[in-house]
């Protein structure tokens, strides 16, 4: 996969933004010609309402999806913007492998009615359900706890924290 970034906050971030979105596409697309024939920009927006958002931006001879936008919202910490990543990326492949429309309104040939809650969307069950594992795996890979203070090693004892609550 081709992965173009635009409007990165950082430019020392630049690399692990790209490194990451490789790294997702390869644990998520395993067919290596489909992977080798997509083209994913990321691009950072502070006027996003959200963490972020995944599109279909184009297609190939034979109508199938194989360019794709992810938008960014740059101010929320490195963590989650890797995790926004991988969430984005869960919906990439989703679009690869046909497991959703472009629309969102079907998920693996059955429509789904837009009255379903956010949370109990299919493609959002997925995307969040391995949103933490892909960010786990690269956070690993990658030694991250060594580079940002938002990752701990995940090999390191438990530290008890107490409980605290807001007054």
């Amino acid at each position: 996969m081709r992965i173009k970034i635009a409007n990165c906050p950082d430019k020392d971030f630049k690399p692990f933004v790209e490194r990451a979105a490789l790294f997702f596409a390869k644990e998520l697309i395993s067919n290596t010609k489909i992977r080798n024939n997509c083209v994913t920009k990321i691009r950072f927006d502070a006027k996003l309402k959200e963490y972020g958002y995944a599109s279909v931006e184009d297609y190939n001879t034979k109508k199938e999806p194989r360019s794709f936008l992810i938008e960014v919202h740059p101010g929320i910490g490195p963590r989650k913007i890797l995790a926004t990543i991988a969430h984005e990326m869960v919906h990439i492949k989703q679009f690869i492998y046909k497991e959703t429309d472009d629309n969102l309104l079907s998920w693996k040939g059955k429509t789904i009615s837009s009255d379903v809650d956010y949370w109990e969307q299919p493609w959002e069950i997925d995307a969040h359900g391995r949103e933490i594992g892909l960010l786990t795996k690269f956070a690993i890979s990658e030694v991250l706890w060594e580079v940002f203070d938002e990752f701990k090693n995940p090999n390191l004892p438990i530290v008890s924290v107490p409980i605290k609550w807001k007054k």
